[in-house]
């Protein structure tokens, strides 16, 4: 029995000490901000993270060996005290001298359970705390209806392209921060790690969403679900965050697994409209279900680890950091690049770089020690490095035509940015769009990486309804932010908690979950109305100043279902949809048109109903944008002998042309083609 206890402690310290080291790991050594990503990164799988994963074993044994060491000596000798009084026990003579030396021992082993036991609990309290895992759990048995009033399925807009479409160049910039700057130009650091990147968020073709002659570097927020590399590349494509708690994410990616299926994001509108897409990294694009993103949503080439051993943009057998440096990524980028252009279609280029990744990133040979931290020696090659890049752009012919947009995908992990920046300091992502439209307003956003999403579209001259993409919003427009409105805090609240918007419709993909918007159900009430309305609406339309203006000869992705989310969404006031009802019906847009044949009815009311029975079918066609014009030259007089004698019947009958129906006792037979015919015309 005292060989079990002994062997059951033993274990127990092994397990406090990983406790202990894994807390501090994740707390202190790569700042964690969720726990939303522990869970990620241990569902997703490791693959691609090798060298992350055996730095993390390495740093446990450097930390805790001679603790190890003397625990298990101890161990050992305990077992063979065991073992020796087991054997005297066989043989008959006493072990112990007295009873006293006995309840001395057994009393230190159940002493030495306890303190094990004590500090393995303070562990797991400690954990609990410093990983926010009570927070989490409370978020999760909570339902939030964000996805409900404010998420806008890209399927529910127009989005017009204009007639030259620009090619998109984005690098996404492992943890680049505008906290690299130096105070005095908004940052946490003493001495500017990033001026060249400060630089060129200041020109003239460039916004960081400041007002110009702003002296402080902006960037995006990084909200709950969003800050980790693959978590972040979603919400910059695609408007929403990685709500790891939903089961759908609880797993290992294979190559054949479905990465959120029934999200629509950048990669596929670009490509329905002619672009090529590609994602390029320097190390394997598998890692945490990045290829099955981009593959399955745009159907993107992945140019990772491999593919450059392929092509030989890398030597043979050449493998460092997570796979081969930025310097070598930036020459496979240019030659591509090259290529690209010459090919004559539209591209979407997305490259994600890796230098900058902690602990400490890694230090090329182009790096100089000029700071007192590799890590901050990096982050300034890494300066260096990427404008150079970007002044390479700006000498190509392509560049005229292309938006750059440089992003970090989240904050970095590294522990010595917090220690020296300290709690206070409010963090955020580099974030600034090269050659796109001006940014005109006095204002400087407040907003995250989700906004990204519709940003990058509008800096590409896309039109987009609305101005709204997902949870975000285009900070081109005078629309406010989720954060802007809701403040950083109770978004993060809303975007940890559980939707099942998020899951039956995002995820699973179905539509009979979507909430039932007034304009679905077409009340009776609704047609009373309609007729102001339609008088109502054109005076409001020209108060709404389009962001961009329409191209000649643009070509327009129309993509619209039965059930626009946005409806009841506070950020987008009526006069945002021009062509609409206020209730957003776009499939009923032009049903207001057979309201003028009515005034026309007094006109030659001696016309009698029973003449043409399928007269009623004519006034439907206006829901047809292309029948208005026909209307009054054919039956117009066989309406208003209809409804004058039914007129109290004719308020509380359906929209598309029933009125008919009740109106022609006498001619029972032609009745139902008018019920037939608006059938058709909803198809």
């Amino acid at each position: 029995m005292w060989i079990f206890i002994g062997t059951l402690i033993y274990l127990l310290f092994w397990l406090t000490c990983i406790v202990a080291y894994t807390v501090h790991y994740l707390s202190d050594t790569i700042q964690l901000t969720s726990f939303s990503q522990v869970i990620y990164t241990l569902s997703a799988g490791t693959e691609g993270a090798e060298g992350t994963v055996g730095e993390a074993i390495g740093g446990f044994f450097h930390n805790y060996w001679l603790l190890l060491l003397v625990g298990t000596l101890i161990f050992g000798y305990y077992i063979y005290f065991c073992l020796q009084q087991r054997k005297a026990e066989k043989e008959g003579r006493a072990f112990f001298n007295g009873k006293r030396a006995g309840y001395v021992f057994n009393c230190s082993v159940l002493g030495a359970a306890l303190v094990i036991g004590g500090l393995f609990s303070s562990q797991l309290y400690q954990g609990w705390e410093v990983l926010g895992i009570g927070e989490y759990l409370d978020n999760v048995g909570r339902e939030s209806n964000l996805y409900e009033d404010q998420f806008v399925e890209p399927t529910d807009v127009q989005i017009t392209f204009p007639a030259q479409k620009k090619n998109l160049v984005h690098i996404v910039v492992e943890s680049m921060e505008s906290t690299y700057t130096s105070k005095e130009r908004g940052g946490g650091y003493e001495e500017d790690l990033i001026p060249n990147l400060y630089n060129l968020a200041k020109a003239e073709n460039a916004t960081d969403f400041s007002p110009k002659g702003t002296t402080a570097l902006n960037g995006a927020n990084i909200t709950n679900n969003s800050g980790w590399t693959v978590a972040g590349l979603v919400a910059m494509s695609a408007g929403v965050p990685l709500n790891v708690g939903n089961g759908q994410f609880n797993h290992n990616f294979s190559a054949d697994d479905k990465f959120m299926p029934h999200l629509t994001t950048m990669g596929q509108i670009l490509k329905e409209n002619g672009y090529n897409n590609y994602f390029m990294c320097g190390s394997d694009g598998a890692f945490a279900g990045r290829s099955n993103y981009y593959e399955q949503h745009g159907q993107y080439d992945i140019l990772d680890y491999s593919r450059a051993a392929h092509d030989k943009a890398i030597p043979a057998g050449y493998r460092v950091w997570w796979g081969f440096e930025d310097k070598k990524l930036y020459s496979w980028a240019q030659s591509k690049l090259t290529e690209l252009s010459q090919a004559g279609s539209p591209f979407n280029l997305t490259i994600m770089t890796a230098d900058t990744h902690f602990s400490d990133g890694y230090k090329c040979e182009e790096c100089k020690d000029e700071h007192d931290t590799q890590y901050e020696n990096v982050i300034s090659c890494t300066d260096r490095q990427l404008t150079g890049f970007i002044h390479w752009m700006q000498q190509q012919d392509f560049y005229k035509n292309t938006t750059v947009v440089i992003t970090g995908d989240h904050l970095s992990m590294d522990a010595s940015i917090g220690k020296t920046v300290g709690n206070s300091y409010k963090r955020q992502a580099y974030s600034v769009i090269l050659n796109g439209p001006e940014y005109t307003s006095d204002k400087t956003r407040d907003y995250c990486t989700l906004d990204m999403f519709p940003t990058i579209m509008e800096a590409m001259g896309i039109q987009i309804e609305g101005h709204r993409l997902g949870l975000g919003v285009s900070l081109y427009s005078d629309l406010p932010t989720l954060i802007e409105q809701m403040g950083l805090t109770a978004l993060n609240a809303e975007l940890s908690a559980d939707s099942k918007y998020y899951s039956d419709v995002i995820l699973s993909g179905d539509d009979t979950k979507r909430p039932l918007k007034t304009n679905e159900s077409q009340p009776a009430q609704e047609e009373e109305n309609k007729d102001s309305q339609a008088s109502e609406e054109p005076n409001e339309q020209p108060a709404q100043v389009p962001q961009f203006e329409p191209a000649t000869g643009g070509q327009t992705a129309n993509y619209q279902l039965a059930a626009p989310a946005q409806n009841n969404n506070t950020y987008t006031p009526e006069p945002v949809y021009p062509t609409t009802t206020p209730d957003h019906n776009y499939n009923y847009t032009p049903a207001p048109t057979p309201t003028p044949v009515l005034p026309a009815a007094p006109a030659e009311p001696v016309n009698p109903a029973p003449v043409e029975p399928v007269a009623p079918v004519e006034p439907v066609a206006p829901v047809e944008p292309s029948t208005p014009s026909e209307v009054p030259t054919e039956p117009a007089p066989v309406e208003p002998s209809t409804p004058a004698p039914v007129v109290p019947v004719e308020p509380v009958v359906p929209d598309p042309g029933l009125p008919s129906v009740p109106a022609e006792p006498s001619t029972p037979e032609p009745a139902p083609a008018p019920v037939e015919a608006p059938a058709e015309v909803t198809e």
